[in-house]
Parts: structure tokens; C-alpha cells; sequence
């Protein structure tokens, strides 16, 4: 079933009743709240807020758009980041493949990814909630081949992918990548950009 929905970092500036409001507005079915802003990582007290105000619109969760990065950088602590997808009631956590594009990173950094991948993807699927990677440029999804060797290094059921379309990419080239992550495939990011 595709449903609709918008990612609340579209409108950053924007408080969460303004959000809530605009995709209540335009007919779509949900939100994928950002933890940068609008809920942030670790405060349950917004998270619940932000999920009770979606709800009483009569709109969806979509997902919890985590700024967690699977990678030996990341300071920020997993636990924070669930117990704010649980708060808001959210089904998928977007995470970061990692810091680097794939010809920056060595084997030892692939590896230290695919391990913490792999722990948070069975943290999370104890609480019911599925873990996507971003798919996006400076990260290991950056190429269709390093995003889909990364999901079977990790080969955990409950790590899946999103994608959007990359800016420069033809359509084929695009669609082609869309094909290669389609067995993880959970949400599509759509959006508008300017390419003059």
C-alpha cells in the first residue's frame, strides 16, 4: 500500500502544530518527524506531544527521521533515539549509513558499521520497530553497489533502505538504483530541487 506523507525537516522553521497542520491541509496520511527539531533524540515528553497532536489530526506517524549515524564517529546515544521512536509511536527509524562515501572508507570502517547496524537493528526490532538507512551522497549508500553490499554485510531482517532519487543521475541510472535496494525497500523520499 503506498500511503503519503512529508518528512517535518521539509519545514525546519516550522513548529510542530504548523507541520501537523500543513499535511492535514494537503491530504496526506502522515509525518516522519525529524529528531534534529521537532522531536528531538531522548525528550519522550515532545515526542509524546508531537505523536498526540498527529494523532488527534487524524494522520500517521510515518517513521522517526534519526540523525544517528552507524559509524565509530557517532557520540549520539542509540537508546535516546529509540526511546523517542517509541514515544512518538513511530514503526521506522532512519538512521545514517556511516560518515563516508564508499571510496573513503577502508575495510575496518565498512566493518565497524556493519556491526553497530546490526546491534541497533536487533535493539530496535525487540520494541517492534523497523530500522532504514538514508539514502544519501557522503554516506555508504552513496552507489547503488556499496548501499545493497552493505545491506547483505549486515543481513539482519529488520535493516531495510529507503531512497530518493539522486539530483544529477538520468532517469535509468535512477531507477536502476531504485531496482537494486527494492528487497529493502520501506519508505521513497520525494522532493523538488532547483537544478539551474
Amino acid at each position: 500500500m503506498i500511503r503519503s506523507g512529508l518528512v517535518s525537516i521539509s519545514f525546519r522553521k516550522l513548529a510542530p502544530r504548523q507541520v501537523v497542520d500543513l499535511v492535514a491541509q494537503g491530504g496526506l496520511d502522515g509525518i516522519e518527524w525529524g529528531g534534529d527539531i521537532h522531536a528531538p533524540h531522548g525528550n519522550v515528553a515532545v515526542a509524546r506531544e508531537v505523536a498526540q497532536m498527529t494523532r488527534d489530526a487524524g494522520l500517521a506517524v510515518a517513521a522517526y527521521g534519526s540523525y544517528f549515524n552507524v559509524g565509530p564517529e557517532e557520540t549520539l546515544d542509540f537508546g535516546q533515539v529509540l526511546d523517542s521512536a517509541q514515544a512518538l509511536g513511530a514503526p521506522l527509524i532512519r538512521v545514517w549509513a556511516g560518515k563516508k562515501s564508499p571510496n573513503d572508507a577502508d575495510d575496518a570502517y565498512r566493518a565497524a558499521c556493519v556491526e553497530q547496524s546490526r546491534r541497533i537493528a536487533e535493539r530496535a526490532a525487540a520494541a517492534g520497530i523497523v530500522v532504514a538507512y538514508e539514502f544519501h551522497r557522503k554516506t555508504l549508500t552513496e552507489t547503488d553497489d556499496s548501499a545493497v553490499r552493505l545491506l547483505k554485510e549486515v543481513n539482519h531482517p529488520n535493516m531495510k533502505s529507503m531512497w530518493q532519487p539522486r539530483v544529477k543521475d538520468a532517469i535509468e541510472v535512477q531507477l536502476a538504483g531504485l531496482e537494486a535496494v527494492f528487497p529493502w525497500l520501506t519508505n521513497v523520499h520525494c522532493f523538488n530541487w532547483d537544478l539551474a
